[in-house]
């Protein structure tokens, strides 16, 4: 969590005295953090729904709060306050909903759901993972 937390602030000076390369340093930042989660959760199908799943609720949550705010002020002063509280608490739900992502895939249609998963089990391994761990590691630091 500390080297996180020196990453971001490296980003955060990147942002400030090379503005230019921020959006390739946050690149990199996000695939060094979908590559550990990516290795966690053991790099196959469950891995990939897993971040969708968490990417697709975290972008949701951070949408909600915006559109609920009174106004842009409003929003950034409540997020002050609250992001110890709301926001951590918030994120804990949707990676723990992250993890049941197959769940919610057989809620949606329950035969059509079972039926989807059980194809990506077959298809996933042989025609999209090798291309998605050749994006996701291609520029991996040593």
């Amino acid at each position: 969590m500390a080297s996180r937390g020196r990453e971001l602030r490296a980003l955060g000076q990147v942002l400030v005295n090379d503005p230019r390369s921020f959006p390739a340093g946050l690149l990199k930042l996000i695939k060094r953090s979908l590559r550990t989660i990516w290795d966690a959760r053991g790099g196959g199908l469950y891995a990939c729904g897993f971040i969708v799943t968490f990417v697709y609720l975290e972008i949701r949550m951070f949408l909600v709060e915006i559109y609920e705010a009174e106004s842009v002020s409003s929003y950034f002063s409540s997020q002050a306050t609250e992001i110890l509280f709301k926001y951590i608490g918030e994120s804990f739900q949707n990676t723990i909903s992250a993890f049941m992502w197959p769940v919610h895939v057989i809620e949606i249609n329950p035969t059509g759901g079972a039926l989807m998963l059980a194809a990506m089990f077959i298809i996933f391994p042989k025609f999209i993972k090798k291309p998605l761990e050749g994006w996701l590691f291609r520029d991996e630091d040593a």
